[in-house]
């Protein structure tokens, strides 16, 4: 005879945490229409308000100032607020200044409101990995935060079209009302549907089953409520420093492949305009697959070998590796077709990475997510804002596009080699004792 207890052991568990997964891969795929959208729109934009390529290297350039500066400050107030509110009420304000691009009428003014779009889209990738961490169980981490940059990737890759489909008919300005909009309806779709916690979520719609809740949580009991984080106190982990030196390497190459791309098969290749359209979209497709690849071979590698420092140095440090073994030919080939085809390999691996990066801010970070994450992210966003102007001055004083491809390869490798003192098993409340020292304020306090 089975009881009631035995029955629930053999529950099925339901598929919400995916459904979850699903939605923050929409809201990463919106910011990379937002994001590439103004690169595509470049050459109208820069006739009507009668910018230089010079001028227009700040516009591109200034919002990873404030992307980087922003990424601790909303990363700490997804963690102390929820992602539920913080995601919602900052794709607002980042549509807002989508709308706002529309709205510009010189340089000056589009020089501002790039820099506060970027404090905007400065919280997006810290919060939406908070929404993970009471959502993804660890050995699925790597797959969710893959599977969301391959999202972020896609929309990067598919954005040339759609935004040369809809200037060709209603102008430039339609695209950033369009891409606007698509924001400010995710965000009250978020708001209204996502709750913070799976139990929260059964209490508000009910859907979940306890098999799933418990699949989330490793089976454990409810956790008494996390010690604070100072972030004075984090600065102290070596753990997270590692990490996140090596993720500027990893944002100085994609940065590459985000902004000089276009130009260097342009000018170095001889593509046609409409050709270059059809073929920059092609490295960008082949990241959006190393994406996913990465994240889930990571997971996988950790369920079978129980070893999480193997499973995710390995995947991360061979991505990296097999961008920068690519990137030189990608460079030098005489034939464009195979230039391409080279890059696109190249990006493939470079991507395989990034999943492992993220989920390792959860592996380390737990309740603290945002915070590790933004930390990471702030740091890795300096090789974002570098990554155009010293690439742009290398060639300006080379001549030659091998070089600046040559310089982010060897960069690549020494990301690689710095992750071989990442721990994504050590979580930061072990490394830095902070159940220790929360007990020894509460002794104090007695």
């Amino acid at each position: 005879m089975v009881g009631g207890g035995d029955f629930k052991m053999s529950e099925k568990p339901t598929k919400v945490r995916y459904i979850v997964l699903f939605v923050v891969c929409l809201v990463y795929l919106i910011t990379y229409l937002d994001r590439v959208a103004i690169s595509v729109a470049a050459p109208l934009m820069m006739k009507d308000f009668g910018i230089n390529k010079l001028e227009w290297g700040l516009v591109l350039s200034v919002f990873s100032w404030t992307y980087a500066s922003f990424q601790i400050p909303i990363g700490l107030l997804g963690d102390k607020l929820g992602a539920r509110k913080v995601l919602a009420a900052i794709v607002c304000f980042w549509s807002l200044m989508t709308v706002a691009t529309a709205m510009v009428w010189n340089f000056t003014s589009l020089v501002v409101v790039r820099l506060l779009f970027g404090v905007g889209e400065a919280g997006a990738f810290p919060t939406a990995t908070r929404a993970f961490a009471h959502w993804m169980p660890s050995t699925e981490r790597g797959f969710a935060q893959g599977f969301t940059h391959g999202a972020a990737r896609f929309g990067g890759a598919i954005t040339p079209l759609i935004v040369a489909i809809i200037m060709n008919a209603w102008g430039w300005q339609s695209v950033f009302y369009i891409f606007a909009a698509i924001g400010l309806a995710w965000a009250g779709f978020w708001y209204f549907w996502y709750r913070d916690k799976p139990s929260e979520y059964k209490e508000r719609w009910g859907s979940i089953n306890q098999a799933e809740m418990d699949l989330i949580d490793g089976g454990k009991s409810a956790k008494k409520a996390p010690p604070k984080l100072p972030f004075r106190t984090l600065l102290k982990s070596k753990n997270m420093w590692f990490l996140s030196l090596s993720y500027p390497t990893y944002c100085y190459t994609v940065w590459i492949f985000m902004t000089w791309l276009p130009a260097f098969l342009v000018e170095a290749k001889g593509f046609s305009i409409i050709k270059m359209g059809i073929f920059a979209s092609l490295p960008l497709l082949a990241g959006t697959v190393g994406d996913t690849l990465g994240g889930w071979l990571s997971d996988k590698i950790w369920k079978k070998t129980g070893n999480g420092k193997f499973a995710r140095r390995v995947v991360a440090m061979s991505g990296m590796l097999i961008a920068a073994a690519f990137m030189i030919p990608g460079a030098m080939a005489d034939n464009a077709n195979m230039a391409v085809f080279y890059l696109a390999c190249s990006l493939f691996g470079l991507e395989m990475a990034v999943g492992v990066y993220w989920a390792v801010c959860l592996d380390v970070g737990h309740e603290y997510a945002g915070t590790v994450s933004g930390m990471m992210n702030t740091i890795g966003n300096v090789g974002s804002a570098l990554s155009p102007l010293v690439f742009g001055a290398i060639l300006q004083f080379t001549g030659l596009w091998v070089y600046p491809f040559l310089v982010a390869s060897t960069i690549l490798v020494i990301g690689a080699l710095l992750w071989l003192k990442v721990n994504p098993e050590l979580s930061i409340v072990e490394e830095l004792g902070l159940d220790k020292l929360e007990e020894e304020k509460q002794a104090k306090a007695q």
